[in-house]
């Protein structure tokens, strides 16, 4: 006969057990946060607004200003320090923070080296370092934060190459990496990367040739690349992206002609495809974009005139096909861009008449 005493007895102890060691655990997590926290806040070198002020032993932690500790397990989840005037480096306990899911410290001016720790956190969401200092590569362990959706590292000193690891980030929807100092092109692997919204390089003197992986990447939106020493043609697998809203290829040096399939970007808005040595005609197909507010074709190599049909796009706002020799004269159908607020045709060898239907149009510029 079983004992019904005994048994609730032992059960009583079990659960205490199992209380006692939560408890433990959950009060050594938190530990470990504070110092960590506190690692950080030493490598701090300037808080001119007093942002960590509240950083120390009178508070408990999940009261500290610009973070908030998570409900279920009372650790750091988010640490938004963005904008707060900060100087320092960032220090290697940042990877002691296991829970973390959003690191914002934009705008400020940390320095040195993106810490490798970085990279054991596989809880991580988003990670803002964009505008500061920092100097050193890319963590190729990044890769380590599988659950990573928004990388933002713009306006940095950053050298080296694109980490390929980042290729492994199957959940990245933001990549933003413009105005550094990164090398060695666009790696091929990124295509792998098939949930990318955005993807902006910008600014960096990458070199190399344009990947073929544009075909890989159907839910792009938004692809900047401008002034980055590319070469070659702008592939045709740019037509497959119908989500993209925005392509900027300027101040590059891609030859070739205009594929004539960005007709496919049924939904582009903005076309940056000036400074380059781009040939052949403006393709009549870009009649096609209908959400197009912005294209900009100035110093090229493009010939054979303005199509006339580029007046079916009247939600031009801005239209510049300034420095190329395309002859011919200036179509009277360009008056139906009703939205037209700036047209450049400098150093064009146009010829004849400004049409009448020009002069309705409210232009800036």
């Amino acid at each position: 006969m079983v004992n019904l005493s005994s048994f609730s007895s032992i059960h009583f102890l079990f659960y205490s057990l199992v209380i006692s060691l939560s408890s433990t655990v959950i009060c050594g997590g938190i530990e470990t946060d504070h110092e960590a926290l506190l690692k950080i806040k030493s490598l701090i070198t300037r808080d001119p607004y007093g942002a960590l002020t509240s950083w120390n032993d009178s508070l408990h932690l999940c009261d500290w200003s610009h973070l908030y500790c998570g409900k279920r397990h009372r650790r750091v989840t988010y640490i938004n320090l963005s904008s707060q005037g900060l100087e320092g480096s960032l220090y290697p306990h940042v990877g002691n923070l296991s829970f973390l899911r959003t690191l914002s410290l934009g705008n400020n001016s940390f320095q040195g080296a993106i810490p490798q720790e970085v990279g054991h956190h596989y809880r991580l969401r988003q990670v803002y370092l964009y505008q500061n200092k920092f100097n050193e590569v890319i963590p190729t362990n990044l890769s380590g934060c599988f659950n990573l959706e928004e990388i933002g590292l713009s306006n940095n000193e950053l050298v080296g190459s694109i980490p390929k690891e980042i290729s492994s980030l199957t959940k990245l929807s933001f990549l933003s990496l413009f105005n550094n100092k990164l090398i060695g092109g666009i790696p091929t692997i990124l295509g792998n990367i098939t949930s990318l919204e955005l993807f902006s390089v910008r600014g960096n003197p990458l070199g190399g040739s344009f990947p073929n992986i544009l075909s890989q990447w159907k839910n792009l939106r938004e692809f900047y690349a401008r002034g980055c020493n590319l070469t070659g043609t702008i592939p045709h697998e740019i037509g497959h992206l119908s989500r993209l809203t925005a392509l900027g290829l300027a101040i590059n040096k891609f030859c070739g002609v205009i594929p004539t399939n960005i007709s496919g970007c049924s939904n582009l808005e903005e076309l940056y495809l000036s400074d380059n040595e781009l040939v052949g005609s403006i393709p009549k197909e870009i009649s096609t974009l209908t959400k197009l507010t912005v294209l900009s074709l100035f110093n090229n190599k493009l010939t054979g005139g303005i199509p006339t049909i580029l007046g079916n796009i009247t939600s031009l706002e801005l239209f510049s096909v300034a420095g190329n020799p395309l002859g011919g004269t200036i179509p009277d159908t360009l008056g139906l861009m009703k939205s037209l607020k700036e047209i450049y045709f400098g150093g064009c060898n146009l010829y004849g008449t400004i049409p009448n239907s020009l002069y309705n149009l409210s232009l800036q510029a």
